[in-house]
């Protein structure tokens, strides 16, 4: 009725059927055309299963080894980590959004989600907005500018606002700025947390302020 495509899912990380390293031992590599080669494979096999969409790749950069979750990306270089991304956004998308045996790619975790105080996941980061687009965005608009099709808005706050209902990550930077035409969605239940961040007064209140 509302002519919303169904869209079916899936986290492919490191492989679908076959299962290739984890992403960090993948940018060690420091090999893109390698990475673009391991997640085409991953998105053949997951497009003949009847997957159209990875929650994958993660950007996220991480410097803090305690965080368990920087296993999922690059490291901690927005070189290398904006190389990675713009190769597995090649290699899950092929050369256009649609292309067979392809699926729609999804960055994750918009944005600066590796950063979390004292590597506990979910926990708040505060950043200056200089770090914030010369260490953390590098990778999201690289990928982007691959034609990454999808964004996942992140969990924590950002600077006392929540990713999931932050103005200035999801519209003046990822809409006015980089144009992005895509879409947008939130982690499992980061909407819902709006209420538990004390940034919406209830479920109904969340979905308007993330909206």
């Amino acid at each position: 009725r509302l002519h919303i495509p169904l869209l079916i899912g899936f986290d492919a990380i490191h492989g679908f059927h076959t299962i290739f390293p984890v992403p960090l031992a993948m940018a060690a590599t420091w090999d893109p055309i390698l990475v673009t080669r391991v997640q085409a494979i991953a998105a053949k096999e997951a497009s003949a299963a009847g997957i159209r969409w990875v929650f994958a790749p993660m950007v996220d950069i991480a410097r803090d080894a305690r965080w368990g979750r920087m296993v999922e990306g690059a490291g901690e270089d927005p070189v290398l980590g904006a190389a990675m991304a713009k190769a597995q956004v090649r290699g899950f998308q092929g050369p256009y959004i649609g292309s067979p045996d392809h699926v729609l790619a999804c960055l994750k975790h918009f944005a600066a989600y590796g950063a979390a105080e004292a590597g506990r996941d979910y926990d708040s980061v505060y950043l200056p907005e200089d770090s914030l687009r010369n260490v953390y965005l590098p990778p999201f608009r690289a990928a982007l500018d691959a034609g990454a099709g999808s964004v996942m808005s992140a969990y924590m706050d950002l600077n006392d606002v929540p990713a999931t209902g932050n103005g200035l990550l999801l519209q003046e930077i990822l809409r006015r700025e980089w144009k992005f035409p895509g879409f947008v969605v939130s982690d499992a239940f980061a909407i819902r947390d709006l209420v538990t961040h004390g940034f919406a007064a209830d479920p109904e209140d969340a979905a308007f302020r993330a909206f």
